[in-house]
């Protein structure tokens, strides 16, 4: 096991600069970047693991960062999760993993956690807007620093939102200029941010060609744990509906996969009869059948920047760019093809 004096040989400093850097605190003098990164790296190569609970009752911290996600099985929060770790792994800090389940009662007992002042800082997926709202407000008023992913925020409480208007016009103006009038949707949950803004950003696609919106052409399931199964369901009563339509944008890649499921049940083709969107491009999406045209966003960017945040607010750094954007484009794959006659 390797000791604090080996990290600093290794770096070429003292080994009171390796516990200044190692535990984030402040100086007279400040420690250069370069220095700091050497340290940091020395320690990673000597795989240097300071006794947590020792410096926790030295220093009176618990050096833990909660991820507050919303249901880890989701692909969305393993993807998002997974830059959290990668960046916050390389810090002197260890994360807290709270899987909430869309269940406010968890939340609730989570919150207790927090307000025992037992984490420094929280990453935040919001996905529900009511149940979010409500508890980054609260944790707001704690003086807890957090940042939020998925969510944009008013006032000082950074986050990182997705191009969801952007995308999902994408996905809809894609069909369009492959000839389709009669697009339909699958939403999401009325409570998800995502759904919203998706649906609204199909319809300004829509508006810029010229072709109306019909209420007729929209599936809402408002079942919060959303799925395939949710998917499946919906294209089945767009089906039954019988009103002709030659494309689809569904709210993700999962519940894309219900919809050819029950197009495919229907005796219909994909895309020949009925062309797909997806959103998220998950890496499942790529071999399914046929392979899923989709909007593609970095989820497990997204995560990355947001601990990045997290961290510059918890060193101390002012943070100029409060909302920060993440990209979505377009990839184009056998789904989606010209409108049938």
């Amino acid at each position: 096991m390797s000791t604090i004096k080996q990290v600093a040989q290794r770096a070429g400093v003292s080994p009171s600069t390796v516990s200044i850097v190692l535990n984030n605190r402040s100086t007279p003098l400040p420690i250069s970047q370069s220095t700091r990164e050497r340290v940091l790296k020395a320690a990673r190569e000597l795989k240097y693991n300071p006794n947590i609970f020792a410096r926790s009752l030295r220093t009176k911290r618990s050096y833990s960062i909660a991820i507050l996600a919303f249901d880890i099985v989701d692909p969305y929060c393993a993807h998002t999760i997974r830059g959290v770790e990668e960046v916050i792994s390389e810090s002197e800090f260890h994360t807290l993993l709270c899987d909430v389940q869309n269940n406010e009662e968890k939340m609730k007992d989570y919150f207790k956690l927090f307000k025992g002042n037992r984490v420094e800082g929280i990453v935040v997926m919001a996905t529900t807007l009511e149940l979010n709202r409500r508890i980054i407000a609260q944790l707001h008023e704690e003086h807890i620093p957090l940042v939020v992913i998925g969510k944009e925020m008013p006032g000082p409480i950074p986050c990182v939102v997705m191009g969801n208007l952007e995308g999902s016009f994408s996905a809809a103006e894609h069909l369009i200029k492959l000839g389709h009038q009669r697009i339909s949707f699958i939403l999401g949950p009325s409570q998800y941010v995502d759904s919203r803004q998706r649906e609204k950003g199909g319809r300004s696609a829509l508006r810029k060609y010229g072709i109306p919106f019909d209420r007729e052409l929209v599936a809402e399931e408002n079942t919060v744990g959303w799925g395939p199964e949710a998917g499946y369901q919906s294209m089945k009563k767009l089906l039954k509906k019988r009103k002709k339509f030659t494309a689809v944008v569904a709210f993700d890649d999962i519940s894309a996969f219900g919809a050819i499921r029950a197009i495919s049940e229907k005796g219909l083709k994909v895309p020949d009869d009925i062309s797909v969107v997806g959103f998220d491009d998950l890496p499942m999406s790529a071999f399914s059948n046929p392979p899923l045209t989709t909007i593609h966003y970095p989820m497990r960017e997204m995560g990355r920047q947001g601990a990045s945040l997290l961290l510059k607010l918890l060193g101390g750094q002012t943070i100029k760019k409060r909302k920060l954007i993440a990209e979505t484009h377009l990839v184009v794959r056998k789904s989606s093809g010209p409108a049938a006659m």
